[in-house]
């Protein structure tokens, strides 16, 4: 039986249909089962920070791998020890908890800003609403697809968590709206990536940062997506000079190996108590083996500087093809090597995704009626080039 029969017959059809099956992958490259080559600019969405079968991560999972596998939260071990030393050097000071995936390290974000909202306003108090963005995307658990204000995510489970409110992106005023001494955090990202790869405005960023303070609100980024030195600095809160209380993290930390994070800032490092939070598997030691070998690879290959060198040539290359096919695309946008393509309503995102990878490039939908181009931060200029002439020669042919 072929791999995408037993899919038909045996997996859940939440996905949909797939295209291709993929059997092997090395650097910015996969091949599928009939020995086809791609170039692979979707990177797993976002979390092949390496590439695929990258030495320095293979070779860490390996010797962890025959050393210990796993190690519950009741004791220590180094690789997590480590792995929290070099998130707390990267984002301030501060304290670290380790868990699986981005949507449980946007749970523990909400559960920090309700733990603060009791600590200031009393149990019986009611500091615990949360103003999130119309657009974006925090998960897929109960909690966050409540954060998640987009009808498509939410449809089908209602009904949702109370006490979320929903405000326009970018749009301060919207934001100071819904604002009361009742809200507990704020939480966005700074560029939202499952809506097309937008990017918040400064001054926005340092609205809301504001308006926190005079709240006493927490400012929580959610950077799953945006974080790990896909903007050009490790933080997207410091590529936009934003100060956060909290930000979670996951994708591109384990460079494929599961892993999710968030970070409290040091007013805000001892809300979690012995009890009131917990994870099995989360910080286990092979997922915080892999967060080291793509921190010391982030680290001393300066892959922070190349994704803000590439992604500048990628981006500019990418608007120039806008420009000379505007019946096609609206626009390119992205900080990074997070950059998103926006196509006129008559060309659908997932035709062009599909004539993209017949001639070997693959790219990632998003909402919007856009695509997303996530390469490695590790990507070469010469894989760039090759991937700008398969987009153009695909625009030119639909």
């Amino acid at each position: 039986m072929k791999v995408s029969e037993k899919y038909e017959k045996y997996a859940v059809g939440n996905y949909g249909k797939r295209s291709i099956t993929l059997v092997k992958g090395k650097g910015a490259h996969v091949w599928d089962e009939n020995g086809k080559k791609y170039l692979d600019f979707g990177g797993g969405i976002a979390v092949l920070s390496l590439g695929h079968c990258n030495k320095k991560l293979v070779d860490a999972l390996i010797k962890q791998a025959n050393t210990l596998g796993h190690c519950s939260n009741l004791y220590m071990h180094a690789p997590q020890a480590d792995a929290a030393e070099h998130l707390v050097k990267e984002m301030g000071k501060g304290k670290v908890f380790f868990c699986n995936s981005g949507a449980e390290a946007n749970e523990a974000l909400l559960k920090a800003a309700r733990l603060n909202g009791k600590k200031l306003s009393g149990e019986e108090g009611r500091k615990f609403r949360v103003i999130v963005a119309v657009n974006g995307f925090h998960g897929r658990t109960l909690a966050t697809l409540s954060a998640t204000a987009q009808e498509k995510i939410q449809k089908g489970f209602s009904p949702l968590m109370p006490e979320f409110s929903y405000a326009e992106f970018n749009n301060l005023k919207s934001v100071e709206d819904l604002m009361g001494d009742d809200v507990a955090a704020v939480l966005v990202e700074p560029i939202q990536g499952e809506s097309g790869v937008l990017p918040a405005t400064k001054e926005f960023l340092q609205g809301l940062r504001s308006l926190c303070d005079k709240h006493g609100a927490m400012l929580m980024f959610d950077e799953v997506q945006c974080g790990v030195g896909r903007t050009g600095k490790f933080s997207a809160s410091k590529k936009f000079g934003v100060k956060a209380d909290a930000i979670s993290m996951a994708k591109g930390l384990g460079g494929g190996f599961p892993i999710g994070a968030i970070w409290l800032s040091e007013k805000y490092q001892d809300l979690f108590t012995p009890g009131s939070h917990g994870t099995t598997f989360g910080g286990n030691p092979l997922a915080c083996a892999c967060a080291n070998a793509v921190m010391d690879e982030i680290d001393s290959k300066k892959l922070c500087q190349n994704a803000e060198k590439l992604g500048k040539k990628l981006l500019s290359s990418l608007q120039k093809i806008a420009k000379k096919y505007p019946q096609k695309i609206k626009l390119a946008r992205g900080v990074g090597l997070m950059i998103g393509v926006l196509f006129q309503d008559n060309y659908k995102n997932a035709d062009v995704c599909s004539a993209l990878i017949k001639n070997g490039l693959i790219l990632v939908p998003a909402g919007s009626n856009a695509l997303r181009l996530l390469p490695p931060l590790n990507i070469k200029e010469s894989e760039v080039n090759s991937a700008l002439k398969i987009f153009e020669k695909t625009i030119s042919e639909i």
